[in-house]
């Protein structure tokens, strides 16, 4: 059935508008170019700086799991998912879809989420792609820290997988603050232990969800050195 054109003021008929992405469903980018631009990137990396990967046989081959890193600099983001097998999915801030790169956000196979608050869209959009077998990223302080020590971590990270029940990898990166500003800097990737968070009752709880955060984001502490350790450093 045609969409039927509605008139201007002068008589002459609108064109439709065109129908909005929807940007809770991931871009299926494809494999060829997935991977072109994973391996380009190691080629870079492999130049300008000494990149040392530690514990990397926690991983497993195949989703679903939940990569929980801090964040230290903006090349986290290509960083940390940069050795894993397969394609994975990010959850990224939503300011992000509106930039000048907003185009390679998407290509890249993100979603947004909406900061200080509790975007359902992205908790559903989340759960969802978990459900299909995906490999998720999320940086669960929110945004990169400032003073190149860990903040605390958002809830949202404890609810996503107490909802979904898979494994979470906590991942610690450190020196990738000075990537691509001092040649040949040194960057190191922890990956621990797989950690299947639980709740306590039957109904998954505030309490359940903060301490759950809590358990991961310690965790990722445990791995960094002290310097970096933040709000975490003193447990």
């Amino acid at each position: 059935m045609k969409q039927e054109l509605s008139p201007k003021a002068d008589g002459s008929p609108e064109k439709p508008k065109k129908a909005q992405k929807n940007l809770y469903e991931p871009y299926e980018t494809p494999s060829i170019a997935y991977n072109a631009l994973r391996w380009f990137t190691i080629g870079i990396f492999a130049i300008v700086a000494r990149v040392h990967l530690r514990n990397r046989h926690n991983v497993p081959k195949h989703g679903p799991y939940i990569i929980a890193a801090n964040h230290l600099s903006w090349t986290d983001i290509p960083l940390v998912p940069l050795y894993l097998p397969g394609k994975v999915i990010y959850m990224a801030k939503e300011e992000s879809f509106h930039g000048r790169f907003g185009w390679l956000v998407r290509f890249l196979g993100a979603f947004p989420v909406k900061r200080g608050e509790g975007d359902r869209h992205a908790l559903k959009a989340a759960n969802d792609l978990l459900k299909k077998g995906k490999v998720l990223i999320i940086f669960p302080e929110g945004t990169r820290s400032k003073t190149r020590t860990m903040a605390k971590g958002h809830a949202g990270l404890g609810m996503i997988a107490l909802r979904a029940n898979v494994p979470v990898i906590p991942v610690a990166i450190w020196g990738s603050e000075n990537a691509l500003k001092k040649f040949g800097t040194e960057i190191t990737i922890s990956y621990g232990e797989p950690m299947l968070l639980k709740p306590e009752g039957a109904k998954v709880t505030r309490e359940d969800i903060d301490r759950s955060t809590d358990e991961v984001m310690k965790r990722i502490a445990s791995m960094l050195p002290e310097r970096y350790k933040g709000v975490y450093g003193e447990e």
